[in-house]
């Protein structure tokens, strides 16, 4: 996998963004968090499974999010094996190239999406390819603003593609979430 700060550079690149802007994640957005970043700012039922990248400083200061049709380019190459709803859009589920190991295997996670017409499970996948947009996740009733959920997952290797999805990522005691900012 290509390294986090590099992916950052691609998404700000694919949305225009410029090359001085600086992302900003606040404590419910990183991996591992039980915090909200969104309405009542409590806490969630179980551990984020993953980043949520949406806001930007830019250079004069101003914090803005990506908005909903922002362009998401593809972390590394690899094979998309399911692309499954979530409960604010779809969700990509790709095995990278670059990353393979005995009896697992490691996962990207693309979430909250609205995913390319022409990509489908099967599909290869090359590095800054636009896979998807982010999902208008205001036209569905949700106060999250729209944002892109990124996670790195390992899984046992003999989980079938179409059972790569939500009701097997939060458990815990089936997969191993990774930390995305250090792959």
């Amino acid at each position: 996998m290509s390294d986090f700060t590099q992916y950052l550079a691609a998404l700000a690149s694919a949305n225009r963004l410029g090359h001085d802007i600086e992302w900003v994640f606040y404590p419910g957005m990183l991996p591992e968090s039980r915090l909200k970043w969104w309405g009542d700012f409590t806490t969630r039922p179980a551990a984020h499974e993953g980043i949520d990248i949406c806001f930007y400083r830019t250079r004069t200061g101003q914090i803005r999010h990506l908005p909903p049709g922002a362009p998401v380019p593809a972390w590394s190459s690899g094979t998309v094996l399911n692309i499954c709803d979530d409960f604010l859009g779809n969700t990509l589920v790709v095995a990278p190239e670059s990353v393979a190991s005995g009896g697992t295997r490691v996962l990207e996670v693309y979430s909250h999406l609205s995913v390319c017409e022409t990509i489908r499970p099967g599909s290869g996948l090359q590095t800054g390819q636009i896979i998807a947009r982010i999902a208008d996740t205001h036209a569905i009733g949700s106060v999250l603003s729209p944002h892109l959920h990124l996670s790195c997952i390992e899984v046992p290797a003999h989980i079938p593609s179409d059972a790569l999805n939500w009701s097997l990522f939060p458990r815990r005691e089936k997969v191993n979430v990774m930390n995305p900012v250090f792959m």
